[in-house]
């Protein structure tokens, strides 16, 4: 197309054509690099906007003082003009001239007032992607900002609104289980501008913990790090779920959140562990954390009294199972003093569960072997547990230990019998202890 164009155009006027925007382009280019001359025209610099006030009025010691008139070619009569327009509701104008004051390294003042002001035009405008990631551009360049506490809340306000297909998806889900719904509405995508194209719930968890980290104490702290375990425990990842829902209460236990967070935490630690064939220690903190909510949580000991109950029974099981399944592992790796140990701790810290009792049958049948192995046998029934020998393969022997290094040398002894001084050391050799030097 621009060929034939050029074909009709004479080879004179071609080529003084070709010259001239060799001549202008350049120069449009190195005007628009310096962001002064060029604003105010259409595609190449900012905006225009109105001029700052010439004058201002100053209340000093002795009475009020007239400031000097602004230059509106200086960064600080530009935020003026670009905050004139953002009370006139021009928000896409100041946007612009508020983003080239935020990238000005070399006026941090302009720049921290410049990426607030943007990042209001930007949720002003319904770009809430695009606002919620300069509200974190600010809280990281300019850590010790005023505008903190309202950047802390929008970007809270933000991510509660894009959890709203989330809490949608959870009443269909619901729905659905009851038998309501024939089948539950996928959202993958959004084409709204207010919320991301793609993963909703993974940018609202982000923006919720960057909420968390720059007000970690705040009144925002423990209504996002609930609202994101929410997600993770609706999503069926209790290890993340757990993660947010103990973060909160160890941290905020005085929050009215709390005793809800408790009861989702133990039951998230619960459900992490993945049975007993697996690392124990989830199932050991559930225990903790019922406790801690027996003692520190009256109220939740008293509405769910049988569910802590429950769970508590639940724990028993799958601590006893692990230990069962520990002394069967012993006996058949041909260890029969270690099961015979294992069995000895089922029986006893377990008692009620069918796994003593089948403990009790596993020990008979070992008694025997034990004795033979060993000598003794590693526990029994008039034997307190703390007193149980321990077997080389559990635990081997200690090395003996040198006590003359801890006695240290005999202490000196006075020539009058008396005890000696505490501070005494000894000496070997009296001669090899030098002369104080006399005095001038």
């Amino acid at each position: 197309m621009y060929l034939n164009l050029l074909e009709k155009v004479e080879p004179s006027k071609s080529m003084f054509m070709s010259k001239l925007a060799g001549l202008l382009f350049p120069g449009i280019f190195l005007l628009a690099s310096t962001g002064c001359v060029t604003d105010g025209l259409p595609l190449i610099g900012l905006p225009g906007a109105p001029p700052p006030p010439k004058e201002s009025f100053v209340l000093g010691a002795d009475g009020g003082v007239l400031d000097k008139p602004v230059d509106p070619t200086s960064p600080e009569g530009k935020l003026a003009g670009a905050k004139e327009l953002f009370r006139n509701k021009e928000y896409s104008k100041a946007e612009k001239i508020f983003h080239r004051l935020a990238d000005d390294k070399k006026n941090p003042l302009t720049a921290e007032e410049g990426t607030y002001y943007e990042a209001e035009c930007l949720r002003l405008q319904g770009y809430y992607p695009k606002a919620a990631d300069t509200y974190v551009k600010l809280l990281k360049n300019f850590e010790r900002t005023a505008f903190r506490e309202q950047a802390v809340q929008h970007m809270y306000d933000i991510a509660n609104y894009w959890l709203d297909d989330t809490r949608e998806q959870m009443r269909e889900t619901k729905e659905y289980r009851d038998g309501k719904r024939w089948f539950v509405t996928p959202r993958f995508l959004s084409f709204d501008k207010t919320k991301p194209l793609i993963d909703r719930e993974g940018r609202a968890i982000e923006k919720l913990e960057q909420v968390r980290w720059n007000d970690i104490s705040g009144p925002l702290a423990d209504k996002a790090l609930f609202l994101a375990g929410s997600v993770k425990f609706f999503n069926e990842d209790y290890r993340e779920a757990d993660h947010y829902f103990t973060q909160l209460v160890e941290r905020h236990s005085n929050s009215e959140l709390a005793p809800q967070a408790v009861e989702l935490a133990i039951i998230s630690k619960h459900m992490s562990t993945g049975g007993s064939d697996y690392d124990g220690r989830k199932v050991a903190e559930a225990r903790q954390m019922v406790h801690s909510a027996l003692q520190n949580f009256p109220v939740l000991a008293e509405k769910k009294k049988d569910f802590l109950s429950r769970q508590l029974v639940g724990i028993t099981f799958q601590q006893a199972e692990k230990d069962f399944k520990m002394a069967e592992f012993y006996k058949r790796t041909g260890h029969p003093g270690s099961a015979y140990f294992y069995y000895e701790l089922v029986r006893r810290r377990y008692p009620n569960t069918k796994f003593a009792e089948e403990s009790d049958k596993r020990m008979a049948e070992l008694k025997t072997k034990a004795e033979k192995e060993h000598g003794y046998l590693p526990g029994g029934p008039d034997q307190p547990i703390e007193q149980v020998p321990l077997t080389p393969e559990i635990a081997p022997a200690p090395k003996a230990i040198d006590r003359s290094i801890e006695e240290g040398p005999a202490p000196v002894q006075s020539q009058q019998g008396l005890p000696p001084h505490p501070d005494a050391k000894p000496v070997k050799d009296p001669k090899s202890v030098p002369m104080p030097k006399p005095l001038n």
